[in-house]
């Protein structure tokens, strides 16, 4: 059986939230920036998250009845297309190439991110990425890319960072391929398959070593190198330490992370307040519909962020940025590549009409 590869030089070989981002002020043939900026700037997405018809005394938890108008919802999925399309040609563009080891992993990583908006745009109403004969309003289709993306900011955020030394980029590295065999190691003792956790447990001893060895990661202090050790911690900066880092208040991060991890696991906020014809069933309602435009707000801002880094990194992949029209594949068949659309052209995908549209 193939097995995780834990290696130093592993993909090696190829060796307060964001303002608007720019792309979306020009010109597309619509105007989204207006209502946009609206939505970003008066609504205050992090402060209504944590500051708007919270009741503490409510059982069912805190109601975040955040307001998304309709027009304020398609302005927020024209420029999340927008955002999309413009990630996968990126990442597509980056492709397999030489640089810095943190530079492949964090274009690796943002590939996985991709995935992820991809199926979230595909999951939300009024999609031109997806033909449906109706849409579902329910924002428990979407959360779970939406916390997969907020979450993953973090990450790439870390990966991305240039690291101290070479020390310090193995002990980084390390410290998550122990997380992931460890992880495996469990997976596998679960389903009592021996020769996987033999090969792991065989790794993580491997692992554990290559730390101990590591001037960089000895010097952190005693409690923070025996969970890292242990296999329990992803990364050696904790979640809060990367909140404040990229600018986000804890607090309000974990009230937003709390609400998309209700509604990805099915627990009691994402049913309490169920109404019929309404919220929690797949009916457009103003909640749902505006729990969509938060996500989709929030979303944006960090691929953006992500695009902008990896810009940095590979400075020639910029020419593929280009809005709702970058081209990629597999996508929408508009955005298909020249190449590929001469050699079988498709007809052109059309959203579906609907009354909230904006004349």
């Amino acid at each position: 059986m193939a097995r995780f590869v834990a290696a130093d030089f592993f993909l090696s070989t190829i060796d307060s939230p964001p303002n608007i981002p720019d792309f979306m002020s020009r010109s597309r043939g619509h105007s989204i920036a207006g209502p946009l900026k609206k939505a970003h700037d008066d609504a205050n997405i992090i402060r209504t998250l944590t500051g708007k018809g919270m009741d503490e005394n409510n059982a069912a938890g805190p109601d975040l009845d955040l307001t998304g108008t309709p027009e304020e919802y398609v302005a927020a999925l024209e420029a999340f297309d927008a955002t999309v399309c413009e990630a996968c040609a990126l990442s597509q563009a980056v492709g397999r190439r030489q640089a810095k080891p943190h530079a492949v992993y964090a274009a690796n990583f943002f590939t996985r991110t991709c995935g992820h908006a991809v199926s979230m745009i595909r999951a939300l109403p009024l999609s031109r990425w997806i033909r449906a004969d109706f849409d579902h309003w329910d924002f428990g289709a979407v959360a779970g890319h939406a916390r997969a993306i907020l979450e993953g900011h973090l990450t790439f955020r870390y990966l991305a960072e240039e690291p101290e030394s070479p020390e310090h980029w193995s002990a980084k590295l390390n410290v998550m391929h122990l997380n992931d065999c460890s992880r495996r190691l469990t997976l596998f003792r679960n389903l009592d398959d021996a020769e996987e956790v033999e090969g792991f447990e065989a790794q993580r001893a491997e692992l554990q070593a290559r730390l101990k060895n590591n001037a960089w990661f000895m010097a952190l202090p005693e409690g923070l190198r025996k969970e890292c050790l242990k296999g329990k911690y992803l990364t050696v900066a904790s979640r809060d330490e990367m909140v404040l880092d990229s600018g986000w208040d804890p607090k309000k991060f974990n009230a937003y992370f709390d609400l998309l991890s209700q509604h990805t696991h099915t627990l009691t906020m994402s049913f309490y307040r169920m109404e019929p014809d309404g919220r929690g069933t797949g009916i457009e309602n103003a909640t749902d519909r505006g729990y969509m435009t938060t996500a989709m707000l929030v979303s944006t801002t960090s691929l953006v962020e992500q695009m902008e880094k990896l810009i940095e990194f590979f400075p020639d992949v910029a020419p593929a940025r280009r809005g709702a029209a970058s081209r990629f594949s597999p996508g929408p068949a508009v955005n298909a590549p020249e190449a590929q659309r001469e050699r079988s052209p498709p007809a052109p995908a059309k959203r579906r009409k609907s009354k909230f549209r904006r004349k």
